[in-house]
């Protein structure tokens, strides 16, 4: 063979080795992506959009939803084997509780019709069999707890908790205002077993109609709930020493770190302004973002891009994501929880409770509220505070005790810190 035939050979050889390397490159790389917890990722990392493109199923907006829920459960509860089993207020057990439960929430939230029903019919059914509870600081729309879950129900109601009862197979959802509601729901066998085989807990107990609560209360055998008090300082958001944390925040609104700011209240407040919004950042942590209408540059989904539940998400979604990144800047030791959600027309109102280690923080004003005008933030309210955890610790009146002196009317209970003399301390409280 001459010189120039072996010479295209070889060549040839070469680019068939080039293209064999090349594909194993890109198996790799989608094995890799497959494997990925791909929902905890922000929605605008090129990572994330690369996996939405290879596997589909996002589009438009949805390439900017990290599918990240805006508000974890307070309390999961779960029976097994005749006995209750329950998690609370605890970040890192509530997570692993809710990936056990998850399966079990997405069928029983796969759609139904729900009625109003009485709190006797709803006490019976959790002395019937197995029950799942799953409950929320605040009143988030079923919808919206069903897409988390990975279900999907069409509801207007705002749930504060859910239970689901096999032995009566129903749903049952306590709302904002108290009343009950139910709907006929089957959850399969064998996704029952299989969480009532993972999960795991203290041993608890249902408040029944023994006592002045819902009866669907937690009430937990061996409760100790210590919790320590914190003292809170504003940020050093406006420190030439804080680092990056100024131009985090100023991103989150879509603010340049270049942008030119003038300052009040004797430097204590800084001002930014671009064509259509200001954002005023206080020394005490207020920030005050407001946009003239739909001209704003902070915007959940494009005109015409996502409607109805769709729509909902996307403007919780950036709500979150702004938040997330508050509190980073913020350098606190806190997140962000969903606490109601208000829809008057194109106008949807969104309030966050801030959260130290799964306990709300309480204080005059709510920690964070966003409002959307067809997917266009018009303004925002974030009250960002440190907080330190002392040596001291406090326990928490257990829910039994609390439960047996509650009087009148059915109530809730709830843990919170509220601020005691320059302290916020912990503790139970009726609602």
């Amino acid at each position: 063979m001459s010189g120039a035939g072996r010479s295209v050979k070889n060549t040839a050889k070469n680019v068939s080795l080039l293209v064999l390397v090349a594909l194993l490159g890109l198996l790799c790389a989608a094995n890799w992506l497959t494997g990925l917890n791909i929902a905890q990722m922000p929605g605008d990392s090129p990572l994330r959009q690369a996996h939405d493109r290879l596997f589909g199923g996002a589009v438009g907006y949805e390439l900017r939803s990290s599918g990240v829920a805006a508000a974890e459960p307070a309390q999961l509860a779960l029976s097994a084997d005749g006995q209750l089993y329950g998690v609370q207020y605890n970040l890192t057990e509530i997570d692993a509780g809710l990936e056990t439960v998850r399966g079990l929430w997405a069928e029983a939230l796969s759609g139904g019709v729900l009625a109003e029903a009485a709190e006797d019919e709803l006490n019976a059914a959790l002395r019937a069999g197995d029950c799942a509870v799953l409950r929320y600081h605040g009143a988030i729309p079923l919808g919206v707890i069903a897409n988390w879950m990975g279900g999907a129900w069409q509801s207007e109601l705002a749930a504060e908790t859910l239970v689901y009862a096999a032995g009566a197979e129903q749903l049952f959802v306590r709302t904002e205002t108290g009343a009950v509601y139910a709907a006929p729901v089957k959850v399969s066998q064998g996704t029952l077993e299989a969480a009532q085989k993972s999960f795991r807990g203290l041993t608890c107990k249902f408040a029944g109609g023994a006592y002045a609560v819902f009866p669907e209360t937690l009430l937990f055998d061996s409760e100790t709930l210590s919790l320590p008090l914190l003292t809170a300082e504003a940020p050093a958001l406006l420190d030439p020493q804080s680092g990056t944390g100024l131009e985090t925040l100023l991103g989150a609104f879509k603010y340049t770190p270049y942008a030119r700011p003038y300052s009040e209240s004797g430097g204590q407040v800084r001002v930014y302004v671009d064509d259509v919004s200001t954002l005023r950042i206080g020394a005490s942590g207020l920030i005050q973002y407001a946009a003239a209408g739909s001209d704003s540059t902070v915007r959940a989904y494009d005109e015409g891009e996502a409607s109805g539940s769709a729509a909902l998400d996307a403007q919780l979604d950036c709500a979150r994501l702004i938040l997330d990144a508050a509190l980073r800047a913020a350098e606190t030791d806190t997140h962000a929880s969903l606490y109601a959600v208000q829809q008057d027309g194109d106008r949807t109102t969104l309030v966050f409770l801030q959260m130290y280690g799964g306990v709300p923080i309480l204080g005059d004003s709510d920690f964070a509220t966003f409002v959307f005008r067809d997917g266009a933030l018009s303004s925002a309210t974030i009250r960002l505070q440190r907080f330190r955890a002392g040596e001291i610790k406090r326990t928490v009146l257990p829910a039994r005790q609390a439960a047996a002196g509650a009087d009148g009317t059915k109530r809730d209970l709830m843990v919170a810190y509220r601020a005691e003399e320059n302290r916020y301390v912990p503790g139970r409280f009726y609602l």
